[in-house]
């Protein structure tokens, strides 16, 4: 066989695709394990089955509430506002009613603290009422579901517990409790705001008895009855003042004029004069004109002029007299004036002062009123309230009514069947899944002709399946000469059939075949080796070709005991020469092929299988025989397999299938080409029909079904 040639075909194919999930694969995985899936899932639903049985029954009873939108109360009392209900309100609820506060409240209505499975245990023990109320808070909010039904104001309260009469119970008292716990607050709110109202009314009524005397007292010491009232007259009085006090500096201004202009001149005492002086000055000017007249006509001495003269002294006295009467007049009217003036602006003075005090007075008297008057405001409206405060009490509503009160339920809604059932089966595949990936990644050996090509680079030349799972075959457990004695029995037969394709692979019995000497090879013991070696001489041997077998397994001497029992003499004792070769050879009866055997005697001559004496024996063998079948050691652990393997034509490595780890048999593969031995094919043994055509693998084994009818068994 051209190995070369097989390497570069199989490189000359397209790469698996590995990152591609195949289906087909998965099926047959399942098909081969199928044994193991329906075990495993019959467990796990058996599991479940009983599982279902020893659960405990727990029943949930629900009760229903709603919150009002708006509580219209009967007493409206403004302190209070009835607030819309919205939808964070809905969800306070609910949180209100999840509260250890309220599931406190139920275990005391009740008397959960001290009933078994609740505050007290199941087995009849007893523990402190402390902590027996603590444990039944927690057994009641554990059973507890609260949940807002939609969008809308109502909310479902259930309570799920073993005992389906105590479930529907606690149910109802949340309930009702909830609703009770909203009134009485209302009630009780109601009640603190009526005594601090109380309180308050006491206090402030003393404040405005207080305000209101210090208001009068202020009053009836400052004179002010009617502040408003007293201003007004004083502010006209003093409006008249100041008219008056204008006229009257008027006056006195003219006075005061009148009288500089007499003091300072005649002319102005006369101008202010009466009309005594303007006659007496026309009088004066008419005698001195006639005095002139007199006095130019006769002269100085005219008699006349004496008593002119003296007329004209008495007109000047009698104007000096009344010039100094009028100036006298004009000093008093000024006089006058100043003092009527000073007088208007003394009452103006103490009129504007007035005003300034009374000003003054009423401002800390408005202040006072004021301070009366928001005391008296706020004791009103204080007093308002607690009015309504008290005609209210007794005429408090809830905002949560009960829609339904819980039913004792028929049912338990756990276990529920469907649920175990469903988890039941996730469970069962998913353990079957796991199990049988658990067996894949255990099993490390070859499943297929495909993977060990793949893996070895080599091809597989035979597939021998094991005869226990062949159809309509009964095979002897543990006999090895089982597959052997069948092969006789049955040449046309799917066994017969794997042996006649390792010699068409090998070109055995052809005139120009050059394989004549073949090493059977395994990495490891008990990979049926030696069943492959008898066979393939037996059936080598039926064909009509000269075949021997030489087993040249020292230490387990498997082929000797299998086909010549004990050997006085054998492969060692030829080597050495003690024994020719024709008498040394065993005749295998039912087929008529030659076997050279290992005597006892001849165990421990290890080294003597890889001299020259082994290299000249094979020629000689080689040369009368057509086909030597070398039965070795396994090539891991024995250094005389590798070695025997070099002096054979070709070596056949027998692979397990599902069962030699593929490192081991990459490692043999590897020694052996280190030894120069030339390893043209391998064989995948002891195959089970069964599950192998359940597998899906692409090759002939996995059509058995198909094409079984061609042989004979």
């Amino acid at each position: 066989m051209d190995m070369s040639a097989y390497k570069r075909t199989e490189g000359a194919g397209p790469a698996p695709e590995a990152h591609m999930i195949d289906l087909r694969q998965i099926f047959s995985v399942i098909r081969r394990r199928w044994v193991w899936v329906l075990a495993t899932m019959a467990i796990i639903l058996g599991l479940t089955a009983i599982a279902y049985v020893r659960a405990p029954r727990v029943f949930m009873a629900s009760a229903s509430l709603a919150l009002d939108r708006r509580v219209d109360q009967l007493v409206n009392d403004s302190s209070e506002p009835s607030l819309t209900t919205d939808s964070p309100t809905v969800d306070t609820g609910v949180q209100v009613l999840t509260s250890p506060t309220l599931a406190a409240e139920v275990v005391d209505r009740l008397g959960l603290a001290a009933r078994p499975g609740f505050g007290q245990p199941l087995d009849g023990g007893r523990v402190d009422a402390a902590l027996a109320r603590r444990r039944a808070i927690g057994a009641v909010q554990r059973g507890l579901q609260v949940q807002r039904a939609g969008t809308s104001y109502a909310i479902t309260v259930s309570h799920s517990s073993t005992d389906r009469v105590m479930s529907t119970a606690i149910a109802n008292a949340i309930v009702d409790q909830y609703v009770e716990d909203q009134l009485s607050g209302r009630t009780g709110q109601r009640t603190r705001e009526t005594d601090l109202l109380r309180e308050r009314i006491v206090a402030l009524r003393a404040d405005v008895r207080n305000a209101e005397s210090a208001a009068a007292r202020f009053r009836a010491a400052t004179g002010l009855i009617d502040v408003q009232k007293d201003s007004t007259s004083t502010q006209q009085e003093i409006s008249a003042l100041n008219g008056q006090l204008a006229a009257a500096e008027a006056d006195r201004a003219a006075m005061e004029a009148r009288r500089n202009a007499v003091v300072n001149s005649g002319a102005g005492a006369e101008a202010g004069g009466s009309g005594l002086i303007q006659g007496l000055r026309s009088q004066q000017a008419t005698l001195s004109a006639q005095r002139a007249d007199l006095a130019g006509r006769y002269g100085p001495l005219h008699p006349d002029l004496a008593r002119i003269d003296r007329q004209l002294a008495d007109l000047n006295n009698s104007i000096r007299q009344e010039t100094g009467r009028i100036r006298a007049q004009a000093n008093a009217d000024a006089r006058v004036a100043d003092g009527r003036a000073a007088s208007i602006r003394s009452s103006l003075g103490r009129a504007t002062g007035g005003l300034t005090a009374g000003n003054n007075a009423s401002v800390q008297l408005n202040d006072l009123e004021r301070n009366a008057e928001s005391a008296r405001t706020l004791y009103q409206s204080l007093l308002d309230r607690y009015n309504k405060a008290v005609a209210g009490q007794g005429t408090d509503k809830s905002n949560a009514y009960v829609i339904a009160h819980a039913l004792v339920p028929g049912a338990p809604i756990s276990p529920s069947l469907p649920v175990y059932v469903a988890g039941g089966l996730i469970a069962a595949l998913l353990s079957a899944a796991a199990l049988v990936l658990v067996l894949e990644l255990l099993e490390s050996g070859f499943q297929s002709r495909q993977e060990v090509e793949q893996q070895l680079g080599i091809p597989v030349v035979g597939m021998i399946p094991d005869l226990a799972t062949v159809p309509g075959v009964r095979a002897a457990a543990g006999d090895p000469m089982g597959p052997p004695d069948y092969l006789v029995a049955n040449e046309g037969s799917l066994f017969g059939e794997a042996f006649r394709s390792i010699r068409t692979a090998y070109q055995l019995g052809q005139a120009d075949h050059s394989v004549r000497v073949i090493s059977v090879s395994s990495a490891l013991p008990n990979e049926g080796k030696t069943t492959t070696s008898i066979s393939l001489a037996r059936s080598a041997a039926l064909a009509g070709l000269r075949v021997v077998l030489v087993d040249c397994d020292m230490r387990r001497r498997a082929s000797t005991k299998s086909v010549g029992g004990q050997a006085d003499a054998g492969l060692i004792e030829v080597l050495k020469g003690a024994v020719p070769l024709e008498q040394a050879l065993v005749r295998d009866v039912p087929s008529g092929a030659w076997v050279l055997p290992q005597s006892a005697a001849g165990a421990t001559s290890y080294d003597l299988i890889t001299s020259q004496a082994m290299v000249t024996l094979l020629s000689r063998l080689r040369a009368d025989f057509d086909l030597v079948v070398l039965d070795t050691a396994p090539v891991l652990p024995l250094a005389e397999a590798r070695a025997l393997a070099g002096m054979a034509d070709s070596v056949l490595l027998v692979v397990r299938w599902r069962k030699t780890p593929i490192r081991a048999a990459k490692m043999a593969l590897e020694l052996l080409g280190r030894a120069g031995a030339r390893v043209d094919g391998a064989a995948l043994t002891l195959v089970n029909i069964r599950q192998h055509s359940r597998s899906g693998h692409g090759d002939e084994m996995a059509y058995y079904k198909q094409f079984q009818n061609y042989y004979a068994n």
